[in-house]
């Protein structure tokens, strides 16, 4: 049976929202709700308690945020997510005066389906906690019901962009053809004309059908795109 979370929000700090999450569209959706059931408010001591960075989510949950009609298919999903996000990390990058500074984390340090129950239980790893409590400025928030059906990660990860750099409801951005493919984790092998068509276009179309107005213009350097400056109103 599905189950209404429409009122949870999502909070994280811009730092991982931007970060390479590493995470296909199921996987998204489980660690999103079990972000979404976090307060972003509380002390990041609260959470050297693994009982209090241990987080339930049901089938049912998954089942509403994925659109899914049978509960047995979230079942499904839920679980086999939950085992391929065992072995996932998010990469943050930072330039400093040295170079580019690489930072590794792994999303959870456990994880527990249980069986009959339709529950499983995501356990997030002390190092990940900083970026979702604590939280004072600089940081991403929605609610969790606006992701319900996405159907790709890039649309995703590009209204989670959007919102981060939002003034209000309304925002632009100007980023670089490899600063896009870098954050949206663009495979090398689409060259820019495909990731614009295959990738980008196809994003801004789903987020139009849920209301948001997005235009975005093309700059070329030596003839090539090299930028793209996206303008855009949320819903």
């Amino acid at each position: 049976m599905k189950t209404t979370i429409g009122k949870n929000t999502v909070t994280m700090k811009n730092t991982l929202t931007r970060a390479a999450q590493n995470l296909s569209l199921t996987e998204k959706r489980i660690i999103t709700l079990g972000i979404s059931k976090i307060d972003a408010r509380q002390s990041k001591t609260v959470y050297k308690d693994e009982k209090k960075r241990t987080i339930t989510i049901t089938a049912g949950e998954y089942q509403t945020i994925a659109n899914l009609k049978h509960e047995l298919n979230a079942y499904r999903e839920l679980q086999a997510g939950t085992e391929k996000i065992g072995k996932k990390q998010l990469v943050i990058k930072r330039e400093t005066m040295r170079g580019k500074k690489i930072t590794r984390i792994n999303w959870l340090e456990k994880a527990t389906y249980e069986q009959g129950k339709g529950t499983v239980k995501i356990c997030f790893t002390g190092s990940i906690m900083p970026y979702l409590c604590a939280i004072e400025n600089r940081f991403t928030t929605y609610k969790i019901q606006e992701t319900a059906s996405i159907k790709s990660v890039y649309t995703w990860r590009l209204m989670e962009f959007f919102i981060s750099w939002s003034k209000e409801k309304e925002g632009q951005r100007k980023i670089s053809i490899k600063e896009i493919k870098e954050m949206l984790e663009i495979p090398n092998s689409y060259e820019t004309g495909g990731t614009i068509a295959r990738i980008i276009k196809p994003a801004i179309e789903e987020l139009e059908k849920r209301n948001w107005k997005i235009k975005f213009e093309t700059e070329k350097t030596s003839r090539k795109i090299s930028h793209i400056t996206f303008s855009w109103r949320k819903p």
